[in-house]
């Protein structure tokens, strides 16, 4: 299968178990999109062992047991309903252990959603001053 990358699983534990991917489609086409809007079930959490919750993978699992990484326009469109609010924080709790702690959405693609929420508060300070000075400024 082109274009997907294969994970190792050797020397990770599953945090949480994802649904396997059963759809004819490769998870990495475009045509998977409309299958993969949305649908966290999917979606299986890795850590490695020894490591942090920081360091956890999600990735999918096939019929035929191997894992594959999620590209960043897969994990855009499974979390895009996913917003930042004040104080966000990226973990909550597995159902099965009060103990256990998974990521709400990827490191990478936190990273991602915070770069492109700074440049929108950039453009709205922009917007506001302009608005300011065309509203208050004698022509």
């Amino acid at each position: 299968m082109n274009g997907m990358r294969y994970i190792d699983i050797s020397d990770k534990y599953v945090v949480v178990s994802g649904d396997t991917w059963t759809y004819e489609t490769q998870p990495t086409s475009q045509q998977s999109l409309r299958h993969l809007e949305g649908n966290e079930s999917i979606v299986t959490w890795l850590q490695p062992y020894g490591r942090d919750v920081d360091d956890q993978i999600p990735c999918i699992r096939l019929v035929g047991g191997e894992h594959i990484a999620l590209s960043m326009r897969m994990q855009k469109a499974i979390w895009r309903h996913v917003r930042l609010y004040k104080r966000f924080c990226n973990l909550e709790c597995v159902s099965y252990s009060r103990m256990q702690k998974k990521l709400i959405i990827p490191t990478t693609l936190l990273e991602e959603k915070l770069k492109t929420q700074s440049r929108f508060a950039v453009c709205l300070f922009f917007l506001v001053i302009i608005y300011a000075l065309f509203n208050y400024l004698p022509l």
